[in-house]
């Protein structure tokens, strides 16, 4: 598994090629983390739909995509996903507040 780990650190041609060549035994959530750290948000998304539902608002959080972690969360049916994208928007984004909220009330 740590082969696998320090594969992920590299170029991202090299990247994309390791993930379509096989099944990753650590899972694509640090393929995920290594494009957030090198700042590479289209690669990211790439992988994030690998990954579990909760991972997914999680990352998408991370990108400062909280409308796309919002729709992850309702498809996913969870109030407590939708609360987590909610403390992470904070009060000053009342239009996605709102829409969260209404989210909440249809589940």
């Amino acid at each position: 598994k740590q082969w696998y780990q320090r594969r992920v650190r590299g170029n991202w041609p090299e990247l994309e090629k390791f993930a379509k060549s096989r099944k990753s035994p650590i899972g694509y959530g640090p393929f995920v983390k290594e494009c957030i750290a090198g700042n590479n948000k289209a690669e990211a998304i790439k992988y994030i739909e690998r990954v579990s539902k909760e991972e997914q608002v999680e990352f998408f959080i991370d990108l400062d995509m909280p409308e796309r972690a919002a729709e992850i969360a309702k498809s996913a049916k969870s109030i407590e996903l939708l609360d987590s994208v909610l403390n992470a928007i904070g009060p000053n984004n009342r239009v996605l507040s709102e829409t969260i909220n209404s989210f909440k009330n249809v589940i």
